[in-house]
């Protein structure tokens, strides 16, 4: 991190608190395996050597739980004629990833088509799951832009929830940039069938699923904020290394208004690789004509380390052409629609929501105390001699 020494291989191997850090990032399994598969387990201290050993086998098992009652799940959907697309942690782990045991997961993330919500519902009720945190009529009438899902649960105990999506974009916070240009029809038109527990599966093409985990580790409630996002970026990419048309992809994310996502998520990755991967011809297929100063501040931070959940606003505020449009996305982060507030907040609608709005004054405000202190400690940094930094690059 910025001002500290880096510590060598073998203090961070034998540091206490590694397993703390490794959790807290959603990485434990990620590398464990690969000092495994090199053979350097000795190099840890003992207790933590035995911690990640049986942290690893215990997410084997639950991984193979998740599938085993995953497949109940595409079974009755199947059953009752839904065509489904599975996202993220599961399809991840077990199609991307060189071991399904360094990816958790912790809920299922299953995307159908808006018009099969009916049917899907009346699937997973049969099922005998049921919705959490809305019903299907209210949830559908969500503005376009915001929460675009609903969780079910149900007699399953390996998952915390079904996730069920109709559209890739799914946040709290407004996405009316870009959320129109993500043209679901061609998502399904391009997706890629496959066998995922024994039943068929749609997934996301190469092109699309790069610019989905872009685009999903750049909400604001992520900000490339655990390692994790960014593993499942890199995974992918070498999962798909000499299949990917990156013209094509890149045409793609350009159509769905999703590349300066994609170039951003991507620039990320690069400074973990030290800037090996992904190359930089890749990398210039994405690249917007220029940066904004706040997407600019955005990346340094990421580059430090500065892995600041909600600092990804930058990034948004900048999508938004003008000041009044900027205007008009602060109000509308800090006053969502009340369906959306009661949704986060798993409240039946309608009722008193009062308090829903004072908590997520709260919410911003912290968001807004945890930056003004990275961003005053950073200016302190600065204003010490020998502290001279390079410049953001364009």
């Amino acid at each position: 991190m910025e001002g500290r020494p880096v510590p060598s291989l073998g203090e961070t191997l034998t540091d206490p608190d590694l397993f703390a850090h490794l959790e807290a990032d959603g990485v434990t399994g990620v590398l464990f395996y690969h000092l495994r598969r090199e053979g350097l387990t000795h190099l840890l201290a003992p207790e933590v050597q035995e911690v990640l050993n049986k942290a690893f086998l215990r997410r084997s098992g639950e991984n193979m739980a998740c599938l085993a009652e995953a497949r109940q799940v595409f079974l009755a959907l199947s059953e009752g004629g839904v065509p489904f697309m599975v996202l993220k942690g599961l399809a991840l782990a077990e199609i991307v990833y060189p071991h399904p045991a360094m990816r958790a997961t912790s809920d299922l993330d299953i995307l159908i088509r808006r018009e099969d919500l009916a049917r899907a519902d009346a699937s997973l009720t049969g099922a005998g799951f049921r919705p959490l945190d809305s019903v299907p009529g209210r949830a559908l009438s969500n503005p376009p832009g915001y929460l675009a899902s609903l969780e079910y649960w149900g007699p399953t105990k390996a998952f915390s929830y079904v996730h069920l999506h109709w559209h890739l974009v799914n946040t709290s916070v407004p996405a009316t940039a870009y959320f129109g240009k993500v043209d679901m029809g061609r998502i399904w038109e391009r997706a890629v069938i496959t066998n995922l527990a024994g039943v068929k599966a749609h997934l996301l093409c190469p092109g699309h699923l790069v610019a989905y985990l872009c685009e999903h580790a750049l909400r604001v409630g992520h900000s490339c904020d655990r390692l994790i996002l960014l593993c499942d970026l890199f995974y992918t990419l070498k999962r798909y290394e000499g299949l990917l048309d990156w013209d094509d992809a890149a045409a793609e994310a350009q159509a769905l208004g999703l590349s300066r996502f994609v170039y951003l998520a991507l620039r990320i990755l690069c400074s973990y690789t030290e800037g090996s991967y992904p190359t930089a011809e890749v990398l210039g297929r994405f690249a917007p004509p220029s940066l904004s100063p706040a997407e600019r501040l955005f990346l340094r931070l990421q580059e430090h380390h500065h892995r600041l959940r909600g600092s990804s606003y930058l990034v948004h505020l900048s999508l938004a052409a003008g000041p009044v449009a900027k205007a008009r996305l602060i109000l509308r982060t800090c006053f969502p629609p009340r369906a959306i507030l009661a949704q986060r907040a798993r409240r039946p609608m309608p009722g008193r929501t009062g308090d829903l709005y004072l908590a997520r004054a709260r919410e911003v405000g912290t968001h807004l105390v945890g930056f003004s202190r990275l961003l005053g400690g950073r200016a302190a940094k600065r204003s010490l001699p020998g502290n001279g930094k390079r410049p953001i690059p364009p």
